[in-house]
C-alpha cells in the first residue's frame, strides 16, 4: 500500500518551531519588562528615602538630617547603596562617598569614578545615581547595579532553561501528534484504496466521542461511502429488476412485432397493442430512472421551505372528483396554520399523489379514504388511511420493493414502482414511512423532521 507523505509530521514540527519562536519573543519581553520593573522599584526606594530625609529635616533640622544620612549610609551591605549630603558650597556633610572624579550627574556612574568609605561588593561595577534638593542641601543617592544584574541573571537563566524545556517538549509532542495523525491518515487512505479496489463495504474506523477534524472527516467519508454503496446496490438492483421483470413484456412485444412483420397487412389493433406495450415499457424505464436519480440525491439543490398542508390540499382537490365517480370518498384534515418541511415541492407532491392514487386503485367502491397533516413535537406527519381490505402484515415489508405486486393488486394497473418511488422520495427527505392497521384497512404515516435541512 502506498503511504502518504509525512505532511502531518512536518506540519507538527513546523508548528513546534513557530511555538518556540513565539515563546522566545514572550521570554524576551518578560526579560525587558522585569528589567524595567526592577529599575522602577529601585527608583521608588530612592524616592521613599528622599521623602523620609526631607521630613526629618523639616521637623528636626540640619543635625538630625546629617545623622540620618550617616545611619542610612552605614546600614547597607558592602556599600550596595551610596549617599552623600552636600552643602550649598559643594562641601560633603554626610554619607559614605568621600569624593568623586567629577561632579555627579544623574544616571549611571562607573564605580571607578567614586571614592567610597570601605569596600564595595565585587559585583558592583557602577551605581544608578540621582540628585535631589533637601532645603538648601543636595542629596546624592545611588544604588549598585548588581541588584538589577542579579535579578536579570537569575531571570535569564530561568527563561533560557524554560525555553529549552518548552522547545524539547514541543518537539516531542509535535512528533508524537504527527505520528498519531499520520497513522490515522494512512488508515483513511487504506480504506479509500479498498473502496477503489471494489470493497464498497470498507469503512474508516472512528473513535467514539471524538470531535477532532480527522474524526469529522472520517464520519463524512463513511457517510459518503454508505451513500456510494447504496447507490451501487440500487443500480445493481435496477439491472436485476429490468432483467427479471421486463423480459416478459419485451418478449411479447417482439413476438407481436414479428407477427406483424410477417403479415401482408398490419392489423390496426395489433399496432395499437404494440404501441401500448411500448409506452408501458418506456414508462417503466422512466420510473426506474427517476428512482435512481432520487436515490442519488440529485434533487437536493431544489429543497426549500414547503407547506405540507397546502400540497395535501392540492392533491385532495385533484383526486376528490375521480373518487366520487368510482363510488369512493376522500376526507381531508389539514390544520389552519402552515406545517413547514424542508424539501422539494414537486417530489413531495408526487409522493402524496402516489399514495392517494394507490389507495384509490387498491380499494373497492364504498371505501372511505382520509388524508391528513398533523404536527407532533418537531415532526410533521402526513397520513393516508382507508377502511378497505388492507395489506397482510407479512407483506408490508415487501410493498416498497421494485416491481412487487401483491395478490390483490395483480389485476390492477401499474408497473409496481409507485411505492418504490415513494420510499425513494421519503428517504431523500430523511422521512420515515410506517404501515399499520386502521381496523379495518391500512394506515400509512410519513414523518418529516421540521428542523431538518
Amino acid at each position: 500500500m502506498h503511504k502518504p507523505g509525512r505532511t502531518s509530521l512536518r506540519l507538527s514540527l513546523q508548528f513546534a518551531f513557530l511555538y518556540a519562536i513565539l515563546t522566545a519573543v514572550i521570554f524576551v519581553g518578560a526579560y525587558w519588562f522585569t528589567n524595567f520593573e526592577v529599575r522602577g522599584w529601585l527608583r521608588g526606594q530612592m524616592v521613599s528615602d528622599l521623602a523620609i530625609l526631607t521630613d526629618i529635616y523639616e521637623k528636626n533640622g540640619k543635625e538630625n538630617l546629617i545623622q540620618s544620612v550617616n545611619i542610612m549610609a552605614a546600614v547597607n551591605f558592602e556599600n550596595s547603596r551610596i549617599l552623600q549630603l552636600l552643602a550649598d558650597d559643594g562641601s560633603i556633610l554626610a554619607g559614605n562617598i568621600n569624593a568623586v572624579s567629577e561632579p555627579f550627574a544623574e544616571g549611571y556612574v562607573p564605580v571607578d569614578q567614586i571614592q567610597i568609605e570601605g569596600d564595595h561588593a565585587t559585583e558592583i561595577s557602577g551605581y544608578w545615581v540621582s540628585r535631589n534638593p533637601i532645603g538648601p542641601f543636595v542629596l546624592v543617592q545611588g544604588t549598585g547595579n548588581h541588584v538589577i544584574a542579579e535579578v536579570l541573571e537569575a531571570l535569564g537563566l530561568t527563561l533560557v532553561a524554560g525555553f529549552l524545556l518548552i522547545l524539547a517538549l514541543g518537539a516531542l509532542v509535535g512528533v508524537w501528534v504527527g505520528r498519531l495523525t499520520e497513522e490515522r491518515i494512512e488508515t483513511i487512505s487504506g480504506t479509500l484504496e479498498k473502496v477503489s479496489a471494489g470493497v464498497l463495504s470498507a469503512r474508516v474506523p472512528t473513535r467514539g466521542g471524538a470531535n477532532d477534524d480527522l474524526s469529522r472527516v472520517s464520519v463524512s467519508i463513511n457517510e459518503t461511502l454508505e451513500k456510494l454503496e447504496n447507490l451501487v446496490e440500487s443500480q445493481v438492483q435496477i439491472s436485476n429488476d429490468i432483467a427479471h421483470d421486463l423480459r416478459t413484456p419485451l418478449q411479447r412485444l417482439r413476438q407481436r412485432l414479428e407477427k406483424m412483420s410477417n403479415e401482408r397487412t398490419v392489423d390496426p389493433q395489433s399496432a395499437v397493442a404494440a404501441l401500448e406495450q411500448t409506452e408501458d415499457i418506456i414508462s417503466t424505464f422512466n420510473a426506474l430512472l427517476r428512482i435512481a436519480q432520487i436515490e442519488a440525491g440529485d434533487r437536493r439543490e431544489r429543497f426549500q421551505q414547503t407547506d405540507l398542508g397546502k400540497l395535501v390540499t392540492n392533491v385532495y382537490e385533484a383526486f376528490e372528483p375521480s373518487a366520487e365517480e368510482v363510488g369512493q370518498s376522500i376526507g381531508l384534515d389539514v390544520p389552519p396554520t402552515p406545517v413547514l418541511v424542508w424539501g422539494d415541492p414537486d417530489l413531495l407532491m408526487q409522493l402524496i399523489s402516489n399514495l392517494v392514487e394507490n389507495a384509490l386503485r387498491h380499494t373497492p367502491a364504498g371505501t372511505a379514504i382520509r388524508i391528513a397533516v398533523s404536527s407532533g413535537g418537531d415532526d410533521a406527519i402526513f397520513t393516508v388511511s382507508d377502511n378497505g381490505p388492507g395489506i397482510n402484515p407479512a407483506d408490508r415489508g415487501k410493498v416498497f420493493r421494485r416491481f412487487y405486486r401483491g395478490e390483490k393488486s395483480r389485476t390492477s394497473g401499474g408497473n409496481g414502482l409507485g411505492l418504490s418511488l415513494c420510499k425513494a422520495i421519503a428517504e431523500l427527505h430523511h422521512a420515515t414511512i410506517r404501515l399499520t392497521d386502521n381496523d379495518p384497512g391500512l394506515r400509512i404515516d410519513i414523518r418529516f423532521a421540521t428542523n431538518q435541512k
